[in-house]
């Protein structure tokens, strides 16, 4: 129970229960599983899973990592330079005996279910943000615009009833210079 030493860089990335694991998951399965001897001799199914392996497992370690707050996240992330995973294309990943079209369908539709699932997720953490954010900031303008919506309506009445005291002032001096013209 042994990879090839042509695959230590790759079995070098992963954790002895992983490579375990892959071993018996490459001489056990139900559709075509491998021999020993195939799984120990250079092979590109062996070479083209463990690349799998190990990019699910360094996937899920970024997930395990990633556990900021949505404040902390958007701040750090103009700060760290994010981490790229290069995969060189040995045409075995692509190679339709390998994997089978509808087992590519089935990734395609996994990543984006969980590219939207991410996206539901910051959609929601930007929501609590902004409410956090500009609840209280909208709560003062709409108390001032109440405060001065009344005191408009207060000048209002004031220059109203300005009016109505210089029209009577106005009939006042009409009375008054017609009472003194006689």
């Amino acid at each position: 129970m042994a990879f090839n030493q042509a695959y230590s860089n790759l079995l070098a990335k992963l954790p002895a229960s992983l490579i375990n694991e892959a071993w018996v998951r490459l001489t056990s399965r139900k559709r075509k599983p491998l021999s020993e001897r195939e799984a120990s001799e250079i092979n590109p199914i062996v070479e083209s899973f463990l690349k799998h392996e190990v990019i699910r497992y360094q996937k899920r370690l970024m997930r395990q990592r990633r556990t900021q707050s949505w404040l902390e996240c958007l701040t750090s992330l103009s700060f760290k330079k994010i981490p790229h995973i290069y995969v060189i294309d040995s045409e075995a990943q692509t190679d339709n005996s390998v994997w089978p079209e509808a087992l590519k369908h089935d990734h395609e539709e996994e990543n984006n279910r969980q590219v939207m699932n991410e996206l539901k997720v910051l959609s929601q953490h930007l929501l609590d943000y902004n409410r956090q954010t500009f609840e209280k900031f909208m709560l003062d303008i709409e108390k001032e615009y109440r405060e001065r919506v009344t005191a408009n309506k207060r000048l209002r009445c004031e220059v109203e009833n300005l009016k109505m005291q210089v029209q009577e002032a106005k009939k006042e001096l009409a009375s008054m210079k017609s009472d003194s013209s006689y």
